[in-house]
């Protein structure tokens, strides 16, 4: 929304977060993305778990839609206000927050967040597709802002019939399948972080860096590394990764254990901090299982219900890209050159 000339509605609006002043809504999406309602505005400076809040104790939608003993799949923002809900009698699922002596989550931390995310993605989904709405994919003028509520709702009725669910056929065999792989594959250990922490595979000794032509790796198709990541959010990030770390001969840089030539690493840098770089290990057969386990140094990257992006695009540059004549994308190439790094 705009600025406003009232000092009031000013402060109420402004998103620290964000670095702008804005409304929020709650919507309440079902898990094939049919939008049961969306609630709101709501000042920006509210959080999701005040806003939800706000939802249970002064208006009644939430106890006339939802049944006693449902689950609700939440986002972090809901912290604070999940006892409230389990107070209800819902079963609420959440991505797990890494407490503050943490620099990574555990296994089976990171599993379940993993299958969380797995199942929320039709609200991201939804959202995606209120902002294509000319209306709603720009700044709001202020004066329709007493009309907002009434626009948003309107919108969401209609793209319930007319768009149809995100989630077309949630009886798909292959969505079945990866489900179900999933479930077993939740409880299951991280094997190469057990030997690295245990010194079985040395972090410290002198690793060998080899040329990525030089590596035989296990090759892969795409739709063999959507099931292996069990997505393809890991996939979309592939590129970028890898173009970041290619040295000037168009070469992975890449490390193998001295001690164990199926196992390799290579030090990733993050995305979100020049500071941060994380070492990211995989074992690998060529003999018979293909991608035996793999660990990063990342928050989520002791999972094994699928990977981090960083192990993901290794992964992808190895068993597909190279093998593909995989080339960095210029335009990318072009917009980091016209800046003057200082």
């Amino acid at each position: 929304m705009e600025k406003s000339s009232d000092h009031y509605l000013n402060r109420s609006t402004y998103s620290g977060q964000k670095c702008r002043h804005l409304v929020k809504f709650m919507s309440l999406v079902l898990p094939d993305g049919y939008v049961v309602d969306s609630i709101g505005p709501f000042q920006g400076t509210a959080n999701d778990a005040t806003i939800a809040q706000q939802i249970i104790e002064i208006r009644n939608e939430l106890s006339e839609w939802c049944d006693y003993g449902d689950t609700m799949i939440c986002d972090r923002g809901f912290r604070d206000v999940i006892q409230t809900l389990c107070d209800l009698g819902y079963e609420v699922k959440s991505p797990m927050y890494l407490n503050k002596s943490q620099n990574q989550h555990s296994t089976s931390e990171a599993n379940e967040s993993r299958l969380v995310t797995k199942v929320r993605w039709t609200v991201e989904s939804y959202h995606a597709r209120m902002k294509k709405w000319r209306i709603l994919s720009d700044r709001i003028k202020n004066p329709f802002l007493p009309k907002l509520g009434d626009m948003v709702r309107i919108i969401s009725a209609a793209l319930n019939p007319f768009r149809g669910p995100i989630l077309v056929d949630a009886q798909n065999d292959d969505l079945c399948a990866i489900a179900k792989m999933m479930k077993e594959q939740v409880s299951k250990n991280n094997t190469l972080q057990d030997d690295i922490g245990r010194g079985l595979i040395s972090s410290r000794s002198h690793w060998k860096n080899l040329d990525d032509e030089d590596i035989e790796f296990p090759e892969m198709d795409l739709d063999t590394l959507r099931s292996l990541f069990f997505g393809i959010y890991q996939i979309k990030q592939r590129k970028t990764y890898t173009e970041e770390h290619l040295d000037e001969n168009g070469n992975y840089v890449i490390q193998v254990a001295p001690e164990n030539n199926e196992v390799l690493r290579c030090r990733i840098q993050s995305r979100h901090s020049n500071a941060t770089r994380y070492y990211a290990w995989i074992q690998y057969s060529l003999t018979s299982n293909g991608i035996v386990a793999w660990h990063c140094q990342c928050r989520s990257g002791a999972r094994t219900l699928g990977c981090c992006g960083h192990i993901a695009s290794v992964i992808w540059y190895l068993s597909y890209a190279r093998l593909h004549d995989f080339q960095p994308s210029i335009g990318r190439k072009r917009i980091a050159q016209a800046i003057e790094y200082i």
